[in-house]
């Protein structure tokens, strides 16, 4: 679908700037550098354009393409038996508040009865800072370059996420001024841009984020006009690049510890994983690219309606049951998956010339492999270094939770077939679905969710891959694939 929109330009502006300063979602994985060829639009009498490579002169009419439904993961495992809900508030009667999960591609908000304990109900969407880069990378950079790029990208999702609150809030037919508190998980670069903080020292070495502990502060230092009197907590942060997402959804999938050694992985456009039993926590994280999410692949996309989540013996699936017309991360493993199976790419990741795949329409290119192998790589390399500095053996781990959309959605052969997971633990997995948002929720209504999470935090010792003696070589043979 399509909408027919004025895009008022400034002098030497590109059409994706403008696009952006108007408040409308553009795909731009790339950020704008002409790489991913994601961002075409149609300029009336002009014909198909890069938006981020067509420089108006004036306003202009433009065909933008409307964006698809996205399939956005809100669902999480529960733990069993639950913390103890016991926060209770005092005076007011009624008392509510917003669970945020807020993620690189996509945010969750959760309204939550603090009185009741309870769930309400649940807005998911795209990131709306997308459009400036599919990665926090891509992101930082955007700060870097323009002046008024972090007050962009902050007041971006800050709209979306009072959109989203007061939705919720009008569904349930409650007064706004009842939402007393609001918790926010996510990455460290997601979480500066939420307070309104310049991330770009996470990019720089040594990689120190302006913050990492918890943040408190109002709706109103936030621009949350709506919301204005609410009392704002950043859940805290590990590193610059393990966030309150990991440390929340760790604490929730192990308030009721699990025997033996576990492994906790949230792939996305980067990787973090967490490797732990007893008092002995490791983490670390990896960039593994957008591959997984679909960007820099050449027919790859979002988990939209009619992208392509599976491929098997007997077919293949799409979200929505509607006509393929790309492949989501779990339909590009699994298409590596079937090529490797058939001989077409050897182990090296050789792939002789451009390959169809089940749905006729589709196929994949050698940079497509290419993408995939560094992808998988980073994120096998990083489990890799874990096992080594754990001294075990991937044998002696006895559960992997797999975090996120793409975790849950991830299929088990396919995972171990291209070498993602190392082989044999396809079967121990976990879909776990969203912890983070789970985590988030839980330290709205336990006491004892907090203290658990925050000594949690305290334990959790972070391994630095950059400057790690063995991960070059791991990754270097992690992007093989398995004969």
């Amino acid at each position: 679908m399509f909408k027919k929109l004025s895009i008022k330009s400034k002098s030497g502006e590109s059409l994706l700037s403008a696009i952006r300063s108007q408040g409308q979602y553009i795909q731009a994985p790339c950020g704008g550098k002409g790489i991913c060829g994601k961002c075409k639009v149609e300029v009336v009498d002009v014909g198909i354009v890069r938006a981020c490579e067509y420089f108006p002169a004036g306003e202009v009419l433009v065909n933008m393409p409307q964006p698809s439904v996205m399939q956005v993961l809100t669902e999480s495992f529960w733990p069993d038996p639950e913390p103890l809900p016991d926060i209770f508030p005092d005076q007011d009667p009624q008392c509510f508040a917003l669970a945020i999960d807020l993620g690189t591609t996509t945010v969750v908000v959760f309204l939550e009865d603090l009185r009741n304990h309870s769930n309400l109900g649940v807005q998911s969407f795209p990131n709306p800072q997308y459009s400036y880069g599919a990665d926090v990378v891509s992101r930082i950079q955007y700060c870097r370059e323009n002046p008024d790029g972090t007050e962009r990208l902050h007041k971006a999702i800050i709209s979306a996420v009072e959109h989203a609150g007061a939705e919720l809030c009008r569904n349930n037919r409650l007064d706004i001024s009842l939402v007393k508190k609001i918790a926010v998980t996510g990455n460290p670069t997601m979480l500066h841009l939420f307070k309104g903080v310049n991330p770009e020292s996470i990019a720089i070495y040594p990689f120190t984020p302006v913050f990492l502990d918890e943040q408190n502060f109002t709706g109103a230092e936030a621009g949350l006009l709506l919301f204005s009197s609410v009392e704002i907590e950043l859940i805290a942060s590990v590193s610059s690049y393990v966030g309150a997402d990991i440390v929340a959804g760790l604490a929730a999938v192990s308030v009721n510890p699990p025997s033996g050694w576990s492994l906790f992985l949230d792939i996305g456009t980067n990787g973090e994983m967490v490797l732990w039993k007893d008092d002995e926590i490791l983490a670390c994280a990896t960039a593994a690219g957008p591959a997984f999410e679909g960007a820099r692949i050449s027919c790859g996309m979002a988990g939209v309606e009619g992208a392509v989540s599976a491929i098997g013996p007997d077919g293949y699936e799409t979200i929505g049951g509607k006509p393929a017309i790309g492949l989501c991360g779990s339909g590009l493993v699994d298409g590596v998956a079937h090529l490797l199976d058939a001989g077409k790419i050897d182990i090296m990741g050789y792939l002789e010339e451009d390959a169809k795949l089940e749905p006729g329409n589709l196929f994949l290119t050698p940079q497509d492999i290419r993408e995939v192998q560094l992808a998988k790589g980073a994120i096998a390399a990083g489990i890799k270094v874990l096992l080594h500095d754990a001294g075990i053996g991937a044998d002696d781990i006895s559960q992997v939770y797999m975090a996120g959309g793409f975790g849950y959605a991830l299929h088990d052969w396919s995972a171990g077939r291209i070498g993602l997971i190392p082989l044999g633990l396809e079967k121990r997995q976990i879909r776990a679905g969203n912890t983070s948002g789970l985590g988030a929720r839980l330290w709205l209504h336990s006491g004892e969710f907090r203290s658990f999470t925050r000594e949690l935090t305290s334990r959790i010792r972070y391994v630095e891959l950059s400057n790690h003696p063995e991960f070059n070589d791991f990754f270097m043979w992690e992007m093989t694939f398995p004969e």
